[in-house]
């Protein structure tokens, strides 16, 4: 009895449990399942970040153009056909649009660099559910700050204020293990904003150079664009 038992444990390990990411995507789909639904088009713009579908803007099928500059846009690893690559304008090597792109609830679609992106579908449901509001609106310098010691644990926009340098987010479980790293700058080109960026408890912010920057609470995009 105590090995079938133990087997019978194992099996249900095996068929019934669910990672963090997918509890997440689960209950974020139930939230929006639950509300009611409205059809209609819709036209984003976005700049960098890390964009959640069902949070900054709806599920759908979706049509890319870039609009001004130039920048990588991907998919997370789960979408079956996203997208891995760099759209811009004015540049013959470089797509400045990408047609077809379906996204799921819980997908994330990041876009790096300067680019500026259209984001439009004829119909989808608009329904999305809000992004708890979390964290402090804090300016920050040259230094070291330990998430849930130095400043509250939330989702943010980070926005350049002045000067040249690297901001770096270090994993809580292993410090060597970077999560995020951008180098903004005030010239032509460089990075001056990043919209959606998570902290969380124990990871550690590091701040390079001579940089000084904002950090905001981030609110769901599609609600509040």
């Amino acid at each position: 009895m105590g090995v079938i038992g133990g087997l019978l444990i194992i099996i249900c390990f095996i068929f019934f449990w669910k990672s963090p990411e997918e509890k997440f995507r689960a209950k974020l789909k139930k939230n929006v399942d639950n509300q009611k639904s409205h059809f209609s088009e819709i036209s984003l713009i976005l700049t960098a970040g890390i964009y959640t579908v069902g949070i900054d803007f709806p599920a759908g099928k979706y049509i890319l153009t870039a609009k001004e500059n130039y920048g990588d846009v991907f998919t997370s690893d789960n979408v079956k056909n996203g997208i891995n690559q760099t759209l811009g304008v004015g540049d013959k090597n470089i797509a400045s649009e990408f047609n077809n792109l379906i996204l799921e609830i819980g997908d994330t679609l990041t876009i790096d660099g300067e680019l500026v992106l259209k984001l439009y579908s004829q119909r989808v449901n608009l329904v999305v559910v809000p992004r708890e509001v979390m964290g402090q609106e804090l300016n920050l310098i040259a230094g070291n700050y330990i998430c849930g010691k130095d400043f509250i644990a939330g989702t943010y926009d980070i926005e350049l204020i002045k000067n040249y340098g690297y901001i770096t987010i270090r994993e809580k479980k292993n410090l060597s293990n970077i999560k995020f790293r951008k180098y903004l700058g005030e010239n032509i080109g460089e990075l001056k904003d990043f919209k959606n960026c998570s902290i969380e408890i124990e990871e550690k912010l590091e701040i390079s150079g001579g940089l000084e920057v904002k950090l905001t609470p981030s609110k769901s995009t599609y609600l509040y664009n």
